[in-house]
């Protein structure tokens, strides 16, 4: 799917009150035989969160480093898995978002609000199908992802709760 296609089927699922607020970019550029890209998040046209494809590969790059000096065996663990501290550390490639947008249009509500996807479960607690009730009953703690807090907070301070 294209992305102005995904895009717009996104934000028609946003509420009334954050739909002109909130807005999903992302770019792509080919630079000296390697593609280069980015995608952030916008609220009010300041930008809230950016996953980036020379970030990524530099911080995973990093933390190979690290985990292969710490390990005392030549190959790193087997059990470790990258992308999940990574993830951890709320550093994502560019397509991680794209791919969370295409997931949530097959979700049930439900299911999105309760994704260990922070961008689907962001994209869940803005979305016009949850009621007040239900966003008084969600608990973000202090372990969520940044953008997760962050739509939680708008979506809060929009319905008044």
């Amino acid at each position: 799917m294209q992305w102005s296609k995904l895009k717009s089927r996104v934000k028609a699922f946003t509420c009334p009150e954050l739909k002109d607020r909130i807005d999903f970019h992302i770019t792509q550029y080919r630079k000296a035989h390697s593609w280069i890209s980015e995608s952030w998040v916008t609220v009010n046209g300041e930008r809230i969160f950016d996953c980036g494809s020379r970030t990524y590969a530099r911080e995973a790059a990093d933390e190979f480093l690290d985990r292969k000096k710490s390990s005392s065996s030549v190959e790193v663990d087997n059990d470790w898995n990258m992308q999940e501290v990574l993830k951890r550390r709320e550093i994502h490639e560019p397509q991680h978002m794209g791919e969370a947008m295409r997931a949530y249009l097959d979700l049930a509500i439900d299911e999105a609000l309760k994704s260990d996807n922070p961008f689907i479960r962001a994209l869940a607690i803005v979305d016009r199908r949850i009621g007040k009730r239900t966003l008084a009953k969600l608990e973000i703690g202090e372990l969520e992802h940044s953008l997760v807090k962050a739509f939680y907070e708008l979506r809060r301070d929009s319905a008044h709760i």
